[in-house]
């Protein structure tokens, strides 16, 4: 196996408990996996990358995205009120908006560049096989050498003129369609494709399919991800329909486990806009479950929803990962956005640290999905590795290097991205994707979505009419 030593001016490396700055450290992988850490090393190498002016970075988890949905109502959904949903952005019937094959291709494509460029190496993506298909998702993906955990979602009720209706055998299929590719795809592309179960949110799914899947779970060892807590209209249905809030309800049927993963979490007793219990409970339930909290800070802030708090969960002891959603597929910026918005909601300067978030994105969604091989660098840790430049200006001048990383650096300064030993982002450059091409593809769909829009309103309305554009057009 090829051994590659990597000189670099900082390393965030691990030392078993926590991450520490290394500074003048050296990295050294033989093959997929880091064989030292440390100020020097006296062994033989065959490839070597100088790193001097630049920091080691453990690869960032991403703990909850949706990369074919990404860019395709981008430049109208932002500024609009929330009642106000355009026809057609969801994920559930995608070939009705994205007629061609090439489309949710595209979209997917521009999502993993993207999350290449921020530094994400590992990936939970949530829906693409119901848009892509199963073995299309798998080799996209694998082909592209992200590492994966994937699923379509399934469920068991759905909302027709305003109201839940249930159908468990439909959910079962669902689910059973899911295992079967499971068991077919499990641990392909060198090992870098695994899987996860998805029953899709706390409301869409009946008791009996939450039940079944935690079974699957343990049976099978993958984790599970659910929407939970994410909406005032799931937090009220689950109360009146069952007496308990959507986390209450999720504990009572034993989903809560280690393996759990819940989307969002916002929306729980204490929530300015819920008031029902200031203390909380759910983040006890939660926390003593061993569940981790997928936190997406930018998605719900820019329709002025926000965590109530960031440091609040942490100090409960909730283990709680980052996760960028939709658009943009940026972890700088979830990262950036996390802290920001924990300073805002705690009116306090000190809430929701540098250090806070980028454990999230690294440490704790590893521990998450079940994978202390992966978010450190340390000896026997997969080489998922990222290389940040520290001689530019937005990372200029370097005294705590993970403060200027979330609060000042951008992606333009992610230079080297390697995955599983295998160099996917070199000098800045995304080696597999043509992001040109991939901007002039995504115009097409944007174009075709927005030209549609008056075919999925009963009103006729146009895009313009439901979402103006910034200034008027000149005439």
């Amino acid at each position: 196996m090829t051994v590659t030593r990597i000189d670099a001016s900082i390393v965030i490396a691990y030392d078993g408990k926590s991450h520490v700055i290394l500074r003048d450290g050296v990295v050294v992988y033989e093959g997929n996996r880091i064989a030292h850490v440390g100020r020097s090393y006296s062994g033989q190498a065959d490839e070597a990358l100088d790193a001097r002016g630049k920091m080691v970075i453990p690869g960032f988890v991403d703990l909850h995205a949706h990369i074919t949905q990404s860019p395709l109502s981008q430049g109208m959904k932002e500024d609009m009120p929330r009642h106000m949903p355009i026809p057609g952005s969801g994920t559930l019937s995608p070939n009705r908006w994205v007629p061609e094959p090439w489309m949710p291709e595209a979209m997917a494509k521009s999502s993993v560049y993207e999350l290449l460029k921020s530094g994400v190496t590992t990936l939970v993506e949530l829906g693409a096989p119901d848009w892509l298909g199963y073995p299309e998702t798998v080799e996209l993906l694998g082909g592209l050498g992200m590492r994966t955990y994937v699923s379509a979602g399934y469920r068991s009720a759905g909302y027709q003129d305003g109201e839940l209706v249930h159908d468990l055998e439909a959910g079962y299929k669902q689910l059973d369609n899911s295992i079967d590719h499971l068991k077919r795809y499990e641990g392909s592309h060198g090992g870098r494709v695994r899987f996860i179960l998805y029953p899709r949110t706390v409301d869409f799914c009946l008791p009996e399919l939450f039940e079944r899947s935690v079974e699957l779970s343990e049976e099978l060892d993958v984790p599970i991800q659910t929407h939970a807590a994410q909406s005032i209209r799931e937090y009220r249905t689950i109360k009146e329909g069952y007496g308990k809030t959507p986390i209450e309800f999720l504990h009572d049927l034993g989903v809560l486990t280690p393996r759990t993963i819940l989307g969002h979490c916002i929306f729980i007793t204490s929530h300015r806009l819920i008031e029902e219990d200031p203390k909380a409970p759910e983040l006890d339930l939660i926390a003593k479950s061993g569940a981790t909290v997928a936190h997406c800070p930018w998605v719900f802030a820019r329709v002025g929803r926000a965590l109530e708090s960031y440091p609040r969960y942490r100090d409960r002891g909730v283990n709680i990962g980052l996760g960028t959603d939709i658009f943009p597929q940026n972890m700088i910026a979830e990262m950036r956005w996390g802290a920001v918005l924990s300073k805002v909601v705690d009116i306090d300067s000190v809430a929701g640290t540098a250090p806070d978030m980028f454990n999230s994105a690294t440490m704790n969604g590893a521990n998450a999905l079940g994978r202390p091989d992966l978010g450190r660098i340390c000896e026997g840790a997969l080489a998922d590795i990222v290389v940040v430049d520290l001689e530019t200006i937005r990372m200029s001048p370097v005294r705590d290097p993970i403060r200027n990383l979330v609060y000042g650096a951008s992606d333009q300064d992610v230079d080297t991205v390697i995955i599983d030993g295998r160099t996917l982002v070199e000098h800045g450059e995304v080696i597999r994707l043509d992001e040109r091409k991939l901007a002039r593809d995504l115009q097409r769909i944007g174009n075709h979505f927005v030209d549609a829009v008056p075919k999925r309103n009963k009103e006729g309305k146009t895009a313009e009419d439901i979402s103006p554009l910034s200034f008027p057009v000149w005439e």
